[in-house]
């Protein structure tokens, strides 16, 4: 089992592997209100089916998304995570939590506080399509 990752942002691409109708676009423009704030910058971690591991490709990526929170000096980051409808809704919840705690432990890993880090497990997204889309941890910087 793999976990795939992306980075939502100018440029952004599907990485090799990920399949190219379940990926979000890359130049979709941010709501007007959310141009207002202070810019977030997202980033995407993708998982296979009942699956939380990451892959050293994603861990790679989290350790960039670390480096870039410390060089840019965020003041805290979200890690949103979300499972596909495919099974319980009370296991899907369990599984985004346990996906969030995975993330947030490898960003802690890479030298970001624990203190930083704010986990949002969301549990099941969508519908019964089980797309990668919906297996996903997003990782928000916030500045």
């Amino acid at each position: 089992m793999t976990a795939l990752a992306l980075s939502i942002g100018a440029g952004a691409q599907a990485p090799a592997g990920a399949p190219a109708a379940a990926s979000p676009p890359a130049t979709a423009a941010p709501p007007a209100a959310a141009e207002a704030k202070a810019p977030q910058r997202r980033y995407l971690i993708y998982f296979n089916e009942f699956s939380a591991y990451l892959s050293p490709r994603a861990k790679t990526i989290i350790a960039q998304v670390a480096q870039k929170a410390k060089d840019t000096g965020v003041k805290s980051i979200t890690v949103q995570a979300r499972a596909s409808a495919t099974g319980t809704v009370q296991t899907n919840k369990y599984l985004a939590m346990t996906r969030a705690s995975i993330v947030a432990d490898e960003l802690e890993a890479d030298g970001i506080s624990a203190a930083m880090v704010q986990q949002e497990p969301i549990g099941q997204t969508g519908s019964s399509d089980p797309s990668v889309f919906n297996r996903r941890v997003d990782i928000i910087l916030h500045n």
